[in-house]
């Protein structure tokens, strides 16, 4: 196990009297190096007048550190280093137990009783700390943020201004998240008229892509068919839109032949790649199936809003949960034996964002279904028992869902913020649209608010980051159970962009 060192300077920043519900500090460590598949254990440190000025009452000496990518207590001592007997460095000895780049820790007053140890401490330079301020402190200091939506995409391009760079976590890929990000800063751009963010997501897109249409080598394989690979054909389509260019529609072109050789079940679903044959995830809805839904408005060609109603139904039939009318992450026709129900097919849990993206996946389709359509108003109708079932497992004191949506009062799950996200914003599109009553609206604002004042951080340079959103969810039978203890344990990032798009993309809706 490979043992790292590191010093933090910060520059102060005006104090807050009295101890408050903000009085809290996220702390990110970045590795700037190649990280072995394997724990590592670092040992960084703050300075001890920096945090008191940020938390007074840490002068007490009672708080708490805790490991933000995995919901653990973490071990750590207040240091003197000039035989002083006064605290100089906060000093965290911890275990990094993934290869995650960037990790979190939330520092809050309450807690272990420490004292105050004399000892010397080093600094490596391969790694970056940095502390953060909350957004309600923030905000207290620096006045209210007008433009979330623009402040959200602007900290991504301070943070990127070479997108081969983006992002930290998967640099350069053509990937379904970073896409979906992508089309929000595209939405945004045009919502403001600001050229710079077009340009911004266009050439994220041409990054992949040649004059000719054509994909560059290694970025795109149709023969692994992944529903996910489709999403970044919705930039595609704006941009054919936006610029006419021949390329953007050949690419267009490209994943909508995916599409129509995409492996199905025996009653006509997309296998959610190929790896995984028969088996269909709610995810995929909104990977593949709103994309097919633009082109054919795009392009007339009306056959695929068929075929994307028909998984719409398809899949909520399968995974639909009678008694409470949430949806199961995913349904496997051939009933493997590692997660599937041996009779229904179904995965064991109710998954906070396979849900998020289905529901999200139904208010985008219904920018494009006919209004004349003969199924338009089935997708309504399980638009709305789907919205009022979430609504319904709805955390009544945070405002926002958890991990696992119907088991809240378990022990160990938690608020996950990409899924609370995307909930809200389908619940203010939905009242947008016509189909959801006003409370959905007041619903969604006040889960944005508790989003804003519990998960988003600023940094020194103004830029906002977005914590606790689960890295993955996955149905491999290779690495998922698809069960509780699967989902509570799955890592959480900072700055994962399934949760960033869902923020911007609330934030446009709202107009906030």
């Amino acid at each position: 196990m490979i043992q790292r060192f590191v010093i933090l300077v910060l520059i102060a920043v005006a104090s807050c009297k009295g101890h408050t519900a903000d009085e809290r500090v996220l702390v990110t460590v970045k590795r700037n190096y190649t990280i072995l598949k394997k724990p590592e254990k670092v040992t960084f440190t703050v300075p001890w007048k920096a945090l008191t000025e940020k938390i007074p009452s840490l002068n007490k000496l009672t708080f708490s550190v805790t490991d933000q990518n995995f919901g653990t207590t973490v071990s750590c001592r207040v240091v003197d280093v000039n035989n002083d007997k006064k605290p100089d460095y906060l000093m965290v000895e911890h275990v990094l137990e993934s290869n995650e780049p960037v990790f979190a820790f939330l520092i809050k007053p309450g807690g272990k009783k420490y004292s105050v140890e004399k000892s010397e401490v080093k600094a490596d330079e391969n790694i970056t700390v940095s502390m953060l301020s909350s957004w309600p402190d923030y905000n207290k200091k620096m006045g209210r943020v007008s433009d979330l939506s623009s402040a959200l995409v602007n900290s991504t391009i301070n943070q990127y201004p070479d997108l081969k760079d983006f992002p930290v976590y998967a640099p350069h890929r053509w990937n379904y998240e970073y896409s979906f990000f992508m089309s929000g800063v595209y939405s945004q751009g045009k919502r403001t008229n600001n050229a710079s963010y077009i340009a911004y997501s266009q050439q994220w897109i041409d990054g992949f892509i040649t004059d000719d249409g054509s994909f560059r080598p290694g970025v795109y394989k149709m023969n692994e068919f992944k529903l996910d690979d489709i999403l970044p054909g919705r930039v595609v389509l704006y941009l054919h839109e936006e610029t006419g260019a021949d390329k953007y529609k050949a690419i267009a072109d490209t994943l909508i032949l995916h599409l129509s050789k995409q492996p199905k079940t025996s009653d006509g679903g997309y296998w959610h790649k190929e790896i995984y044959p028969y088996q269909m995830w709610l995810d995929g809805i909104f990977m593949a199936d709103v994309f097919s839904m633009q082109y054919a408005k795009a392009y007339n060609q009306p056959e695929w809003f068929n075929e994307a109603i028909h998984q719409i139904k398809l899949i909520y039939k399968h995974t639909l949960d009678p008694a409470t009318g949430l949806l199961y992450h995913g349904w496997d026709e051939s009933i493997n034996p590692v997660w599937a129900h041996p009779e229904k097919g179904t995965s064991p849990e109710f998954w906070g964002r396979a849900v998020g993206w289905y529901l999200m996946a139904l208010v985008e389709c219904l920018d494009y279904i006919p209004e004349n359509h003969p199924e338009r108003n089935d997708v309504i109708e399980i638009l709305k028992d789907l919205s009022q079932a979430v609504r319904n497992v709805q955390d009544t004191n945070s405002k926002l869902w958890y991990q696992v949506l119907d088991k809240g009062d378990k022990p160990l799950n938690w608020i996950e913020t990409s899924c609370s996200a995307m909930f809200a914003y389908a619940f203010a599109k939905g009242h947008r649209l016509g189909i959801l009553d006003k409370s959905y609206l007041t619903t969604a604002n006040e889960a944005f608010d508790a989003l804003l004042n519990q998960y988003v951080y600023v940094d020194e340079a103004d830029n906002l980051h977005f914590d606790q959103t689960v890295k993955i969810g996955t149905l491999n039978p290779k690495g998922s159970k698809g069960d509780f203890e699967y989902y509570i344990t799955t890592e959480r990032r900072i700055d994962d962009y399934k949760g960033l798009a869902s923020l911007l993309f609330l934030s446009i809706e709202l107009n906030r």
